[in-house]
């Protein structure tokens, strides 16, 4: 029974893994595109080695000799997909030579093993006879991979808690929690490795446990990520000394040239399509959300293209919909303070001073006088 169950766990993991892997490699998203390809690739090797555990679960590798420590060198694996997607995922790090560096101790032990991995399906399924239990140098080299693996969880846990408060952050720590699980499912499997208890399962079939949590976590995170995400910026390590000459205010900021008209474009569309300066609690943060930047770059943007602070900006927007409300003779019925609250005015004592900035005039003198000996009482 407890065979059959976990049979059907790991054939349900296995095809949520492949489809996972699949939409991610032909998903177009732009910037994490590179995040997707990594978060593709550690699908893939969790899903060889939930395969693997199937197999052994049902007696198979006799029967597929080829299997022979086909996964042994995948856990290797397994740490530094994880660090770079994370990477990638939130700080848009790029894949650089020496980020491969990563995967150095996975292909050493990938061409340590090469010539068996070359020889012939029947000198494998030999071996295989050969050995009912694992050989010394796989004994030995499981502790090494759990060190590695738990030093970069640890990692991947810091560089978590470095990013940008938020639903995608929040959701990769409780991935990260699944795979803190795995981890210590992946210590039991080596302790039966050494210690043989009576249990009733292999010790490959505990470790592939972890995986499968995994594979059926990130199926869930998928469900429940924001939509338009863009990766952040990452934050510096250590502040600047003070002896440092000064800088323009915006000079260690990492938003491209390449992206400006992108963003900007964002920017007016949530402006002039959306209106959400007619919201008069908007703050800098969420419409920075809505654009996908983070405020600092989106402060820099409105600054450096548009030549006003974030409240100028939307003061803007605000005089120009007011204005046009004004001239408009089906709100002609309408009070001015009706008007300015509709356009995101929500200060009355802000809002001749704002307008009158911006117009040169009143909003009563703007509207023409006829409401000025009501209204001033209002808004004056």
């Amino acid at each position: 029974m407890t065979t059959t169950i976990l049979s059907l766990m790991f054939l349900l993991a296995i095809g949520q893994g492949l489809f996972l892997a699949a939409a991610l490699l032909s998903a177009r998203q732009g910037e994490v595109k590179a995040a997707n390809r990594l978060l593709s690739a550690l699908l893939l090797a969790c899903t060889a080695i939930i395969g693997h555990a199937w197999l052994g679960l049902h007696h198979l590798y006799l029967a597929y000799p080829h299997s022979a420590l086909a996964i042994a060198t995948l856990g290797l694996l397994v740490g530094p997909l994880l660090y770079l997607y994370l990477g990638s995922m939130l700080f848009k790090r790029p894949l650089t030579l020496r980020a491969s560096l990563h995967f150095l101790p996975f292909l050493l032990a990938t061409l340590a093993l090469l010539p068996f991995y070359l020889q012939p399906g029947a000198a494998k399924a030999a071996w295989m006879l050969r050995h009912s239990a694992p050989p010394w140098y796989l004994l030995l080299a499981a502790p090494a991979k759990m060190v590695v693996f738990f030093t970069y969880i640890v990692v991947c846990f810091r560089l978590v808690g470095r990013a940008r408060p938020g639903a995608l952050a929040a959701g990769l720590a409780r991935l990260m929690q699944v795979w803190l699980v795995g981890g210590v499912l992946s210590v039991a499997a080596l302790l039966a490795e050494y210690l043989e208890p009576d249990l009733p399962v292999s010790a490959d079939a505990i470790g592939a446990l972890g995986l499968m949590c995994f594979v059926y976590a990130t199926a869930w995170l998928a469900l429940r990520l924001p939509l338009g995400y863009r990766p952040q910026a990452e934050p510096a390590l250590a502040p600047l000394p003070l002896s440092l000459p000064s800088k323009p205010r915006y000079a260690s900021s990492r938003l491209l040239n390449a992206d400006r008209a992108r963003f900007l474009a964002s920017l007016e569309r949530c402006m002039d399509d959306d209106e959400l300066y007619r919201n008069g609690e908007l703050t800098l943060e969420q419409l920075a959300d809505q654009v996908a930047v983070t405020p600092h770059e989106l402060s820099q943007l409105i600054n450096e293209e548009c030549g006003a602070n974030f409240q100028e900006y939307l003061n803007r927007y605000r005089v120009d919909a007011l204005k046009a409300t004004l001239r408009d003779p089906r709100h002609a019925g309408a009070t001015i303070l009706e008007l300015a609250l509709g356009a995101g005015f929500n200060s009355k004592s802000a809002l001749n001073r704002v307008f009158k900035k911006h117009a040169g005039v009143t909003p009563s003198e703007f509207r023409g006088g006829s409401e000025e000996s009501t209204e001033s009482q209002i808004i004056m």
